[in-house]
């Protein structure tokens, strides 16, 4: 969470999902209607689930190509 950019884009891209989401005056405008509050999260959480899953294993793939030498931690092999 050290990138301030992506920490504004996450925080951004959420805010606008909301208001577009929930601002009545757009629901009229785009000819939406708005999301029952548990419809806006309980869909995403099969994909949070999976995208944390393969964030961790990836990390722990490549933690275990790593060594240490000559006091450098070094990349052993491709990674992508």
């Amino acid at each position: 969470m050290n990138n301030q950019v992506g920490n504004f884009g996450l925080v951004f891209e959420t805010i606008l999902v909301a208001i577009l989401t929930y601002a009545p005056w757009l629901n009229l405008a785009l000819g939406t209607r708005q999301l029952p509050f548990p419809h806006f999260l309980v869909p995403a959480f099969g994909f949070y689930v999976a995208i944390f899953m393969y964030d961790e294993l990836r990390k722990l793939w490549i933690r275990q190509g790593m060594i240490k030498e000559n006091g450098k931690t070094k990349l052993v092999g491709w990674t992508a």
